[in-house]
C-alpha cells in the first residue's frame, strides 16, 4: 500500500512540475525556437493521430474530435494574431497571449485531473466485476473526452507553424 502512495506523489510531482513547465513558457518573452517547434509539431501529430486512431467511428467520437480539432485551430489563429513579436540580439522572441494558452493549458490539465480522480474511483469499486471496470475505463477514452485532447494537439500544431511562418515573414522584411 505504502508503494502505491508512493507512486502517486511522484506522479503528482511530476505533474506539478510539467504544470509549472507550462505556464513558464506561457507567460513573458519566449525565444522563437524553430527546432523545438518542429520537434513539437511531430510530437503532437503522432500523439494527435494516435487519439484519433483509438476514438473509433462512432459518429459522436468522430463529431467530438472534429470539433476539438476546430476549436484549437481556430484558437491557434487568434493566439497567433494577438501574439507580438520583437527582435533581441539577433534573435526573434515573441510572447503570446496568456488567456487563450493559459485557456488551452487548463483544458488540458482538467482533463488529466479529472480521469485521474476517475481512475482512483474505479480504484474504490472493490465488489464491482471485470465488466463493469472494462465498461469504466472504455468510456473514459471515449465522447468529448478526445476532443477536449485534440484542441491542445491541434492547437500547438497550428500555433507553431504560423510562428514559423511569422518569423520567417518578419526576417525577409527585416532583410528587404
Amino acid at each position: 500500500m505504502k508503494q502505491q502512495y508512493m507512486f502517486i506523489g511522484i506522479i503528482i510531482l511530476l505533474l506539478a512540475y510539467r504544470i509549472f513547465k507550462r505556464v513558464r513558457r506561457s507567460i513573458g518573452w519566449q525565444q522563437l525556437n524553430k527546432n523545438r517547434m518542429r520537434r513539437s509539431i511531430v510530437i503532437f501529430l503522432i500523439i494527435g493521430a494516435l487519439v484519433l486512431l483509438q476514438s473509433g467511428l462512432k459518429p459522436i467520437i468522430i463529431t467530438s474530435d472534429i470539433v476539438g480539432i476546430l476549436i484549437g485551430i481556430g484558437l491557434a489563429y487568434f493566439a497567433s494574431i494577438k501574439t507580438n513579436f520583437e527582435m533581441r540580439n539577433g534573435s526573434w522572441f515573441y510572447n503570446t497571449n496568456i488567456w487563450i494558452s493559459g485557456t488551452v493549458t487548463l483544458l488540458f490539465f482538467g482533463r488529466l485531473i479529472y480521469r485521474i480522480y476517475d481512475i482512483y474511483s474505479i480504484e474504490k469499486l472493490h465488489g464491482a466485476t471485470n465488466d463493469v471496470l472494462t465498461n469504466r475505463l472504455q468510456s473514459m477514452a471515449s465522447g468529448w473526452s478526445a476532443g477536449l485532447m485534440l484542441i491542445m494537439f491541434a492547437y500547438y500544431i497550428v500555433f507553431n507553424l504560423f510562428m514559423m511562418k511569422k518569423e520567417k515573414n518578419l526576417t525577409q522584411e527585416l532583410n528587404a
